[in-house]
Protein backbone atom coordinates (compact mmCIF):
# COMPACT_ATOMS: atom_id res chain seq x y z
CA UNK A 1 0.00 0.00 0.00
CA UNK A 2 1.58 3.62 -0.91
CA UNK A 3 1.68 6.34 1.39
CA UNK A 4 -0.48 8.78 1.34
CA UNK A 5 0.53 12.05 -0.77
CA UNK A 6 -0.14 14.14 2.02
CA UNK A 7 2.01 12.31 4.30
CA UNK A 8 4.75 11.86 1.76
CA UNK A 9 5.10 15.36 1.14
CA UNK A 10 4.82 16.08 4.69
CA UNK A 11 8.43 13.72 5.37
CA UNK A 12 10.02 15.31 2.53
CA UNK A 13 9.73 19.09 4.22
CA UNK A 14 10.53 17.40 7.71
CA UNK A 15 14.03 16.01 5.79
CA UNK A 16 14.61 19.33 4.14
CA UNK A 17 14.02 21.51 7.13
CA UNK A 18 16.26 18.89 9.31
CA UNK A 19 19.05 19.22 6.55
CA UNK A 20 18.77 22.77 6.16
CA UNK A 21 19.37 23.06 9.88
CA UNK A 22 22.45 20.56 9.61
CA UNK A 23 23.63 23.00 7.06
CA UNK A 24 23.64 25.88 9.09
CA UNK A 25 25.18 24.25 11.97
CA UNK A 26 28.06 22.92 10.22
CA UNK A 27 28.30 26.12 7.96
CA UNK A 28 28.60 28.10 11.06
CA UNK A 29 30.93 25.78 13.12
CA UNK A 30 33.44 25.73 9.62
CA UNK A 31 33.66 29.51 9.14
CA UNK A 32 33.84 29.98 12.97
CA UNK A 33 37.32 27.62 12.92
CA UNK A 34 35.57 25.18 15.03
CA UNK A 35 36.02 23.07 12.70
CA UNK A 36 39.75 23.51 11.33
CA UNK A 37 40.78 23.13 7.64
CA UNK A 38 42.12 19.32 6.70
CA UNK A 39 39.09 17.93 9.56
CA UNK A 40 37.66 14.70 8.38
CA UNK A 41 33.84 15.30 8.64
CA UNK A 42 32.58 11.60 9.65
CA UNK A 43 28.80 10.74 9.27
CA UNK A 44 28.07 8.92 11.71
CA UNK A 45 29.71 10.68 14.59
CA UNK A 46 27.89 14.27 13.06
CA UNK A 47 24.48 12.28 13.02
CA UNK A 48 25.33 11.28 16.55
CA UNK A 49 26.16 14.54 17.73
CA UNK A 50 23.53 16.44 15.88
CA UNK A 51 20.64 13.41 16.57
CA UNK A 52 19.85 12.93 13.25
CA UNK A 53 20.25 10.49 10.87
CA UNK A 54 22.62 10.19 7.90
CA UNK A 55 20.34 10.72 5.71
CA UNK A 56 20.58 14.99 6.23
CA UNK A 57 24.02 14.47 7.14
CA UNK A 58 25.00 13.18 3.54
CA UNK A 59 22.73 15.83 1.93
CA UNK A 60 24.48 18.80 4.03
CA UNK A 61 27.58 17.82 2.85
CA UNK A 62 27.08 17.83 -0.51
CA UNK A 63 25.56 21.44 -0.12
CA UNK A 64 28.46 22.48 1.18
CA UNK A 65 30.78 20.88 -1.17
CA UNK A 66 28.88 23.14 -3.43
CA UNK A 67 29.58 25.97 -1.14
CA UNK A 68 32.97 25.46 -1.25
CA UNK A 69 33.60 24.54 2.54
CA UNK A 70 34.06 20.58 1.97
CA UNK A 71 35.86 18.90 0.11
CA UNK A 72 35.37 15.22 -0.99
CA UNK A 73 38.57 13.02 -0.80
CA UNK A 74 39.64 9.69 -2.34
CA UNK A 75 40.02 7.46 1.19
CA UNK A 76 38.97 9.79 3.41
CA UNK A 77 35.33 10.97 2.59
CA UNK A 78 34.37 14.54 3.27
CA UNK A 79 37.08 17.27 4.90
CA UNK A 80 36.63 20.74 5.28
CA UNK A 81 38.10 22.72 2.65
CA UNK A 82 41.17 24.95 2.64
CA UNK A 83 41.63 28.30 0.60
CA UNK A 84 45.31 28.79 -1.16
CA UNK A 85 47.13 31.97 -1.42
CA UNK A 86 45.83 32.76 -4.73
CA UNK A 87 42.18 32.07 -3.82
CA UNK A 88 42.86 34.40 -0.64
CA UNK A 89 44.03 37.11 -2.40
CA UNK A 90 40.92 36.56 -4.99
CA UNK A 91 38.48 36.72 -2.05
CA UNK A 92 39.57 40.11 -0.94
CA UNK A 93 39.55 41.35 -4.13
CA UNK A 94 35.94 40.31 -5.10
CA UNK A 95 35.05 42.08 -1.11
CA UNK A 96 36.48 45.18 -2.43
CA UNK A 97 34.28 45.31 -5.14
CA UNK A 98 31.47 44.44 -3.52
CA UNK A 99 31.67 46.35 -0.56
CA UNK A 100 32.75 49.31 -2.57
CA UNK A 101 29.26 49.42 -4.32
CA UNK A 102 27.54 48.65 -1.07
CA UNK A 103 29.19 51.61 0.99
CA UNK A 104 28.17 53.93 -2.59
CA UNK A 105 24.40 53.01 -2.06
CA UNK A 106 24.46 53.44 1.14
CA UNK A 107 26.48 56.91 2.24
CA UNK A 108 23.24 58.62 0.78
CA UNK A 109 21.04 56.91 3.25
CA UNK A 110 23.18 56.65 6.16
CA UNK A 111 21.01 58.37 9.20
CA UNK A 112 21.62 59.17 13.19
CA UNK A 113 21.28 55.25 14.14
CA UNK A 114 24.15 53.70 11.75
CA UNK A 115 26.47 56.32 12.95
CA UNK A 116 25.56 55.51 16.18
CA UNK A 117 26.01 51.89 15.82
CA UNK A 118 29.14 52.34 14.12
CA UNK A 119 30.77 54.67 16.64
CA UNK A 120 29.83 51.97 19.58
CA UNK A 121 31.61 49.58 17.87
CA UNK A 122 35.01 51.85 17.31
CA UNK A 123 35.06 52.52 20.90
CA UNK A 124 34.54 49.00 21.62
CA UNK A 125 37.15 47.84 19.33
CA UNK A 126 40.04 50.04 20.58
CA UNK A 127 38.83 48.81 24.07
CA UNK A 128 39.18 45.31 23.66
CA UNK A 129 42.70 45.39 21.99
CA UNK A 130 43.05 41.08 23.06
CA UNK A 131 39.53 39.91 22.29
CA UNK A 132 38.71 37.02 20.30
CA UNK A 133 35.61 38.66 19.02
CA UNK A 134 37.55 41.36 17.22
CA UNK A 135 36.85 40.52 13.96
CA UNK A 136 33.44 39.72 14.75
CA UNK A 137 33.05 43.64 15.80
CA UNK A 138 35.11 44.51 12.72
CA UNK A 139 32.72 42.84 10.25
CA UNK A 140 29.88 44.88 12.44
CA UNK A 141 31.31 47.74 11.48
CA UNK A 142 31.47 47.33 7.92
CA UNK A 143 28.10 45.96 7.97
CA UNK A 144 26.61 49.28 9.97
CA UNK A 145 27.12 51.25 7.22
CA UNK A 146 26.10 48.69 4.75
CA UNK A 147 23.07 47.80 6.15
CA UNK A 148 21.01 50.94 4.53
CA UNK A 149 21.94 49.94 0.62
CA UNK A 150 19.31 47.39 1.41
CA UNK A 151 20.81 44.71 -0.87
CA UNK A 152 20.90 41.88 2.15
CA UNK A 153 22.07 39.06 -0.74
CA UNK A 154 25.11 40.83 -1.74
CA UNK A 155 25.47 41.31 2.38
CA UNK A 156 25.13 37.76 3.47
CA UNK A 157 27.44 36.98 0.37
CA UNK A 158 30.34 39.44 1.64
CA UNK A 159 29.50 38.43 4.99
CA UNK A 160 30.68 34.78 4.25
CA UNK A 161 33.78 35.64 1.47
CA UNK A 162 34.85 37.74 5.22
CA UNK A 163 34.28 34.74 7.57
CA UNK A 164 35.59 32.31 4.91
CA UNK A 165 38.97 34.09 4.52
CA UNK A 166 39.34 34.90 8.36
CA UNK A 167 39.15 31.36 9.29
CA UNK A 168 42.58 30.63 7.58
CA UNK A 169 44.67 32.91 9.71
CA UNK A 170 45.71 31.98 12.53
CA UNK A 171 44.36 33.60 16.09
CA UNK A 172 48.20 35.56 16.35
CA UNK A 173 47.90 36.75 13.14
CA UNK A 174 44.52 38.11 13.58
CA UNK A 175 45.23 39.40 17.06
CA UNK A 176 48.65 41.27 16.44
CA UNK A 177 50.01 44.10 14.06
CA UNK A 178 47.76 46.85 12.16
CA UNK A 179 45.66 47.01 15.32
CA UNK A 180 45.98 51.06 15.76
CA UNK A 181 46.22 51.81 11.84
CA UNK A 182 42.81 49.63 10.86
CA UNK A 183 41.22 52.04 14.18
CA UNK A 184 42.08 55.10 12.24
CA UNK A 185 41.25 53.73 8.91
CA UNK A 186 37.96 52.96 10.19
CA UNK A 187 37.63 55.93 11.47
CA UNK A 188 38.27 58.10 8.71
CA UNK A 189 36.13 56.04 6.55
CA UNK A 190 32.95 56.97 8.91
CA UNK A 191 34.25 60.81 8.66
CA UNK A 192 34.36 60.33 4.99
CA UNK A 193 30.23 58.98 5.04
CA UNK A 194 29.46 61.87 7.10
CA UNK A 195 31.02 64.24 4.70
CA UNK A 196 29.18 62.42 1.57
CA UNK A 197 32.56 62.01 0.25
CA UNK A 198 31.41 59.40 -1.73
CA UNK A 199 34.22 58.51 -3.93
CA UNK A 200 36.86 59.32 -1.49
CA UNK A 201 35.28 56.76 0.91
CA UNK A 202 35.29 54.25 -1.67
CA UNK A 203 38.51 54.66 -3.05
CA UNK A 204 40.05 54.39 1.06
CA UNK A 205 37.42 51.88 2.00
CA UNK A 206 39.05 49.70 -1.23
CA UNK A 207 42.55 50.62 -0.10
CA UNK A 208 41.64 49.31 3.37
CA UNK A 209 40.73 45.94 2.61
CA UNK A 210 43.11 45.30 0.28
CA UNK A 211 46.32 46.68 2.09
CA UNK A 212 44.67 44.78 5.35
CA UNK A 213 44.84 41.69 3.16
CA UNK A 214 47.99 42.07 2.15
CA UNK A 215 49.41 42.26 5.60
CA UNK A 216 47.60 39.18 6.50
CA UNK A 217 48.61 37.25 3.91
CA UNK A 218 51.91 38.34 4.02
CA UNK A 219 52.06 36.66 7.83
CA UNK A 220 49.99 33.72 6.78
CA UNK A 221 53.00 33.20 4.21
CA UNK A 222 55.54 33.41 6.64
CA UNK A 223 54.17 30.77 9.46
CA UNK A 224 53.19 28.39 6.30
CA UNK A 225 56.94 28.59 5.04
CA UNK A 226 58.13 28.51 8.87
CA UNK A 227 56.36 25.35 9.05
CA UNK A 228 57.28 23.63 5.94
CA UNK A 229 61.28 24.36 6.80
CA UNK A 230 60.36 22.31 10.53
CA UNK A 231 59.19 19.50 8.42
Amino acid sequence: MTAPILSTKTTALQRKTTTARVVTVLRDQILSGALPEGMQLRQEKLAAELGVSRVPIREALHQLEAEGLVLQESHKGAVVSGLSIDDLEETYEIRARLETWLLELSIPLLGPQHYARAEELLARMAVDREDEAWSSQNWNFHAALYAPANRPQTLELVRKLYLNAYRHFPLPIRLTGGRDRMNREHQLLLDLCRQGEIERAKDHLEQHILMGARHLINRLKAVRQQSKSAD
